[in-house]
């Protein structure tokens, strides 16, 4: 009984010390990308350091790390809506159609590369939690990387 409750207590200690879901800042990630700009750097990155609390969540507790993906890819999404709406809301209707069509097919056109990362994952000897762990940080990275491009083709609307 007593090594029950020592593990239930480390258990719930190692579930406190986890980042409570995806902390990302789109104010951090806008100036990230700003920054990118204005040094000649790579803004892809921004969301690398984006995912820092998802990415770092250790290896045997792919479903958390799953979830994490997951909050983040929502993040992403929200960000995309909102910016998309600042676009069309600053040009014509033609402009912010066309950044509407590229920023959906920039999502679709990653998200198929996830599938086959996903497929060819399948094949090795990756456990299914460890496969949905990937998949989940692609998609989350490929709605990331959308948002970077909407923001960085948006800056000369400004």
């Amino acid at each position: 009984m007593k090594r029950d409750i020592g593990a239930i207590a480390a258990l719930c200690l190692a579930l406190w010390a986890l980042p409570a879901g995806a902390e990302i800042s789109i104010e951090a990630v806008d100036a990230c990308i700003a920054k990118a700009a204005e040094d000649g750097t790579n803004p892809n990155l921004c969301v690398d350091q984006a995912h820092t609390d998802c990415g770092t969540i250790a290896e045997d507790m792919h479903t958390v790390a799953t979830l994490c993906f997951t909050e983040a890819q929502g993040v992403w999404g929200n960000a995309i809506a909102t910016k998309l709406a600042e676009v069309q809301a600053k040009t014509d209707e033609n402009i912010g159609a066309v950044a509407a069509i590229e920023t959906k097919y920039d999502v679709l056109s990653a998200l198929v590369q996830c599938d086959r990362m996903e497929e060819l994952s399948r094949l090795t000897q990756s456990t299914a939690d460890l496969v949905q762990r990937q998949k989940a940080g692609c998609q989350s990275t490929a709605s990331g990387l959308a948002y970077v491009r909407l923001v960085w083709r948006a800056r000369s609307l400004k």
